[in-house]
């Protein structure tokens, strides 16, 4: 029974507090009264003016206009105050979904949108303007390759260029030595044909592929004599391997355990590919918070799991504030409900197990007994090319739940292990040659200058007035927000921006982060002194800088109905493929 809390006590909770709630419910009701008077005045004015001028006038419907719309705006307004007292946010959602039905306000909303829209067009137009025409149809003669190449160079000159002692980008990109990259792209271009669909015809990278999986299997606790059986395949990305992983969960516990309607508990600081997996797998999302580290809390875990609980979702780290997650405590749950548990190391799967001396007590992979997926990242800290990511399992049981096989299809008997069916054998050659390139010692370099640097950023920004670094674990993510008023953390970004970073923008709350990788670890000096200047800036520019994304940031955290974000969101990705 929850104790201590306004759910836990209702009864109590109430009579505590009526005297306030009625004293909100009487404001309204007198408000009302008052609105509903002023407008049958207004009415009785009205009708005086027909009877005198004998025809309706534009006047009528202003006065009429304007009476409706401060009524609605003060029920608005008190709803919410109302919402805020009882500190619910599906009643705010719902009062701000039933206003915005109201023409004016749905008309107020568009407008404001499509200025926005608007904007952005203008911006991403600019940025992919060049002197080239554009090609939307597909050419009547084929181009020679010198064109090809040509138009393929004057692109590319609107991306961002790259250079170790320059980069100001938040993760994205994470080789730093170039002779590495070159070599990726050599072995990449020797078996860009291959296609280990067909084994018989590329048994190279049908090998590079379990070669990879075995290598980083062991490398997160698949290596002994008890987890001999930990096992995986390659994916295109993290997303993939996620979704993967949750939809190889969704079939076996169907199977083993006949649940119908399957439910996922995740926290609020999960990666965003979780929703994905809910909504294309038909799975029930169920959200707990996290603690002021950022950590899921365990504590209402256990009040959330239940029979239909087929997988506890868990992060080493969260994308958003680096956040460990208890996965040794939450490994316990798990066996103890009978379900499965996943751990996301996209991020920290070539980064903590090369971290043993700073971070000895932290246990995240298959040395626990309850872990039974987990998705790590080969093109991120594993130093490979873009498209490459691992999902491994607890067993081969598991894995055979990725597959798909059919024996009746007039093609003939066909088995893929993966969503896609041909896959790059280019990519799998680059992310084996990374792997065996870098080598135990080489991820341990990486990982030892990325946890010094984020000691060192971590410190300096809690000097800074008016900043605070977000949790306690250290690793290669350090958000921080502002616990000053004064210091709109958006506007920082804004500034920060005009002086070349490009750094992750967070929400609830308001909050940025950097993601430390070995092509910007040695601008992380620059980055201390750039935040500096721009908090200085932020207190004498309150009100940002123009062209800044800062309100858009701030509307977005702001608005209740998060459907409107949403159809935002989905606008802007409209814009994002065509092709102005």
């Amino acid at each position: 029974m929850r104790k201590n809390t306004p759910q836990g006590k209702k009864g109590d909770w109430a009579v505590r507090n009526r005297k306030q709630l009625r004293s909100v419910f009487v404001q309204l009701n007198n408000s009302i009264c008052n609105m509903l008077s002023l407008q049958w005045q207004l009415m009785e004015i009205i009708q005086l003016w027909h009877l005198s001028l004998q025809s309706y006038s534009l006047i009528d419907f202003l006065i009429f206009s304007g009476v409706f719309i401060l009524f609605s705006s003060f029920v608005l307004h008190t709803s919410v105050q109302i919402a805020n007292f009882l500190r619910h946010e599906k009643l705010k959602s719902t009062l701000f979904r039933c206003f915005r039905t109201m023409p004016f306000v749905a008309f107020f909303i568009s407008k404001e949108k499509q200025k926005m829209l608007s904007q952005l067009r203008k911006d991403i137009s600019s940025s992919r303007s060049c002197i080239l025409k554009k090609n939307e149809e597909l050419p009547k003669t084929g181009w020679p390759v010198a064109r090809v190449l040509k138009e393929a160079t004057a692109l590319k000159e609107k991306d961002t260029v790259i250079s170790v002692a320059t980069n100001k980008m938040s993760g994205t990109v994470y080789i730093a030595d170039s002779d590495h990259f070159e070599m990726c792209n050599i072995v990449y271009s020797q078996f860009a044909h291959a296609n280990p669909l067909h084994s018989e015809a590329f048994p190279s990278v049908c090998r590079m592929e379990a070669e990879i999986v075995s290598m980083t299997a062991k490398l997160l606790g698949g290596g002994s004599p008890d987890k001999k059986n930990v096992c995986g395949a390659i994916t295109s990305g993290g997303t993939e391997s996620i979704l993967t992983a949750i939809r190889v969960t969704r079939d076996y516990m169907q199977k083993r355990k006949k649940i119908s309607f399957p439910e996922m508990i995740i926290a609020i600081s999960a990666h965003a590919a979780v929703y994905k997996a809910a909504e294309y797998f038909k799975i029930q999302l169920i959200r707990v918070g996290v603690d002021k580290e950022g950590r899921m809390r365990v504590d209402e875990v256990k009040k959330k799991i239940n029979k239909n609980t087929i997988l506890i979702y868990t992060s080493a780290p969260s994308y958003p504030h680096g956040a460990i997650d208890p996965i040794a405590a939450l490994s316990e749950i798990a066996l103890a409900y009978d379900c499965c548990l996943h751990v996301d190391a996209c991020l920290g799967g070539f980064v903590l197990p090369f971290l043993k001396a700073e971070i000895s007590t932290i246990i995240f992979d298959f040395e626990l007994a309850g872990v039974t997926s987990m998705s790590v990242d080969t093109h991120k800290y594993g130093c490979a090319q873009k498209g490459s990511s691992v999902v491994l399992y607890s067993s081969r049981e598991l894995r055979k739940f990725q597959y798909t096989s059919v024996m009746d299809w007039t093609g003939g008997l066909y088995i893929s292990p993966s969503q896609p069916g041909s896959r790059s054998g280019g990519l799998i050659s680059q992310t084996w040659a990374a792997l065996v390139h870098m080598g135990i010692d080489g991820y341990t370099t990486v990982a030892k200058e990325i946890y010094a640097a984020a000691v060192m950023l971590r410190t300096e920004i809690n000097s800074i007035p008016g900043l605070q670094v977000i949790g306690e674990d250290i690793n290669m993510i350090v958000a921080w927000k502002s616990n000053m008023n004064k210091i709109n953390i958006y506007i920082v970004n804004d500034i920060l921006q005009s002086k070349g970073w490009q750094l992750s923008v967070l929400q609830a709350p308001p909050a940025l982060h950097l993601c430390i990788t070995a092509a910007n670890v040695s601008c992380v000096p620059r980055l201390v002194a750039d935040l500096r200047l721009s908090v200085y800036e932020v207190l004498s520019l309150p009100e940002g800088i123009k062209g800044g994304k800062a309100p858009i940031y701030g509307m977005a955290g702001s608005v209740p109905d998060r459907g409107v974000v949403g159809d935002l969101l989905k606008d802007i990705q409209d814009i994002l493929l065509s092709t102005y």
